[in-house]
């Protein structure tokens, strides 16, 4: 067993154990802060240990389970700020604000993707800033009551104090919030995407799958065929002959095997490449659900059924006609397309689905899989 693996088998045992250690420390800190009327070191203190115990709260009171990933960031951050001087204040309350905008755009975009609502970004960025400065409010009344209660002579430069604190604490809202929007309106990092996708197969009963309505399908059309988006007009029908023809399958194989060796995609089967709506119906399968089971089964034989968690389906009707809906997720592995008894590599390069043989093939999988 090597040393990665190492780490990674006590991961969590030491996560654990290093949450426990700080917990003490920063506790014992609030005790010596309060005993020695230390109030602006308290409340620093006080916002840390907020900080750790929001992952153990969310927990067991939200039922959420919160990545280690997440964790080991929080906790190493909480370390560093140990170090951070005359800065440490300033960085902690701008971490805090980013810490509650962060959790209260993800509360609303989690409500909006389990209803039939159609996700209003801006509302969801609005939400969280405003999640973010009610809390930071919350916390600097209760720094006010906590004086009151042990008789605190207030100063001119308290109340400054607080507002600047409220400050910081909502750019650090603002940071959280704007990050999340330009990730929901698709400028998504990798790093960014990878927690996201971690989080999500974390707790898979909080993104159940909401069927997209017309317009947004729609608004997908409008945006044209590029690097993580392209059309099919059928999924098995030559529109030359009217039959069924296996290079058709092939082809929208093709490109979901591409989007899974690439950073994902979404393909629609049933819109032309002019954009033009022509619907599943082409392919005679009759009913959704026949259709539904042949794909199915296309990609268990062709791709691999190991690789269906990578990939969800949904139908949506526009002018009485049905589209099919595929999102593909990067796979961790990679995925080759049977063709016969041959396997085909397959890449997304701009718009286009990019087959990769001999040394091309083996330098992109070690620099994408390792």
């Amino acid at each position: 067993m090597g040393l990665f693996d190492i780490l990674k088998s006590n991961s969590e045992r030491a996560r654990i154990s290093l949450s426990t250690i700080i917990k003490i420390i920063v506790i014992l800190s609030v005790a010596y802060a309060l005993y020695f009327n230390l109030w602006r070191i308290l409340f620093i203190n006080l916002l840390l240990l907020v900080l750790i115990f929001i992952p153990t709260i969310i927990r067991k009171q939200c039922k959420v389970d919160i990545p280690t990933e997440f964790e080991i960031i929080l906790l190493i951050f909480v370390v560093v700020s140990f170090f951070l001087g005359d800065y440490r204040g300033l960085v902690i309350q701008i971490f805090f604000g980013f810490a509650l905008g962060f959790v209260g755009f993800a509360l609303m975009l989690i409500i909006y993707l389990n209803s039939k609502i159609k996700p209003n970004y801006f509302l969801i960025f609005l939400f969280s800033i405003s999640f973010s400065i009610a809390l930071g409010a919350i916390s600097e009344l209760l720094k006010f009551y906590l004086k009151y209660y042990f008789k605190y002579q207030f100063s001119v430069g308290d109340y400054t104090y607080a507002i600047t604190s409220l400050t910081l604490v909502t750019i650090g809202g603002l940071i959280a919030s704007l990050s999340g929007y330009v990730y929901m309106k698709g400028h998504k990092t990798k790093i960014m995407q990878k927690l996201v996708n971690r989080f999500k197969k974390k707790n898979p009963n909080l993104f159940i799958q909401r069927a997209e309505s017309p317009e947004e399908v729609i608004e997908l059309i409008n945006k044209g065929e590029k690097e993580k988006l392209e059309f099919k007009s059928t999924l098995r029908t030559n529109l030359y002959t009217n039959q069924p023809d296996k290079e058709v399958e092939r082809a929208t194989l093709k490109t979901i095997a591409a989007f899974l060796n690439s950073e994902g995609g979404t393909l629609l089967v049933g819109i032309s490449d002019n954009k033009e709506i022509l619907g599943i119906e082409k392919d005679g399968l009759q009913t959704d659900d026949k259709f539904a089971l042949h794909f199915t089964n296309l990609l268990k034989e062709k791709i691999g059924d190991q690789y269906l968690p990578y990939i969800d389906s949904e139908f949506t009707k526009i002018n009485n006609k049905t589209i099919l809906k595929v999102e593909c997720e990067k796979s961790k592995n990679p995925v080759f397309l049977k063709n016969n008894k041959i396997e085909e590599f397959y890449i997304r390069i701009g718009p286009a689905t990019i087959q990769l043989t001999g040394s091309k093939l083996v330098d992109y999988i070690r620099n994408n899989f390792g």
